[in-house]
């Protein structure tokens, strides 16, 4: 139950940090978000949108509030570089979702702009449990 995350800010910046991960289930039963983040906002928070079930596969990145494409996937990631907070959200790549009895891993590999510099991630999400069916919240996108 592990986050394992890897960006390349440019120009020669690699940062890597690893989290316990967790899950949580959207009221909209369609949906679950993947969370790991650190007391000081490192993190990343992945949202699946899987329709009737949550399945294994390929997801693709999807944009914030897409809530047709199914399955999508949308990923944002937040770090901390020379005591300044960067942020994106992956807007190219790929999800992969695997399951293993009561847990789920995800590999996804896509990239984002910040401040007008296109930034790559590497992220996986390993073994992580899948919060019960009671434990909910809700997954509204609100631009």
């Amino acid at each position: 139950m592990r986050l394992e995350a890897t960006v390349a800010f440019p120009p020669r910046d690699t940062i890597r940090f690893a989290l316990p991960a967790a899950t949580r289930r959207c009221t909209d039963s369609r949906s679950l978000l993947l969370e790991a983040a650190s007391p000081q906002g490192t993190g990343v928070l992945v949202r699946l949108h899987h329709g009737d079930s949550l399945i294994e596969g390929p997801y693709a990145i999807t944009a914030p509030g897409d809530s047709i494409t199914v399955p999508g996937a949308q990923v944002a990631v937040r770090y901390l570089v020379r005591e300044v907070f960067h942020g994106f959200a992956i807007d190219s790549g790929s999800v992969d979702v695997e399951r293993s009895g009561d847990a789920i891993t995800t590999h996804i590999v896509g990239s984002g702009i910040e401040n007008a510099i296109r930034q790559r991630a590497w992220i996986d999400f390993r073994d992580v449990p899948l919060a019960p069916t009671s434990d909910t919240v809700p997954c509204r996108y609100a631009p």
